[in-house]
């Protein structure tokens, strides 16, 4: 009998354990790694989606809208996403500290660390997500 209710039980809670934590939601303003330099971002976190979007305001390029999708727990506040816009698409790492009220993150282009991102949440603040073009894997 006891091994039929574990059996249950592990059934019922599989499905919550692999797909972890959501992530935070809501808006946070920080700066993200863009060109070799750190440029003032806000990024909106969708859980129910597992994604969100960012707006980058880089000083050679320009301003960029980009998504998050594939978010995925890692545990302990850990958060994976895939990143797309129009230079690219690659992975994100994000920390989560203090409850959600703020991040710390590592960006992936190609395999290789290209930057960080960092943010604090942006109460009052709301940026829509929108669809964005991204860059093409052909």
């Amino acid at each position: 009998m006891r091994r039929l209710l574990l059996l249950i039980a592990l059934l019922f809670a599989g499905p919550a354990l692999a797909q972890g934590q959501a992530a935070p939601a809501g808006t946070y303003r920080g700066q993200v790694t863009s060109g070799g330099v750190l440029a003032p971002s806000m990024l909106t976190f969708q859980p129910e989606k597992r994604g969100g979007c960012y707006h980058v305001i880089d000083s050679t390029a320009g301003p960029y809208d980009g998504q998050l999708s594939d978010g995925e727990s890692l545990g302990a506040g850990l958060y994976r996403f895939t990143w797309s816009d129009k230079f690219g698409v690659g992975t994100v790492t994000f920390a989560f500290k203090d409850g959600g009220a703020g991040f710390s993150g590592k960006w992936y282009f190609a395999d290789r660390l290209a930057g960080v991102w960092l943010g604090k949440r942006a109460e009052g603040e709301d940026l829509p997500c929108k669809p964005i073009p991204v860059a093409s894997l052909d």
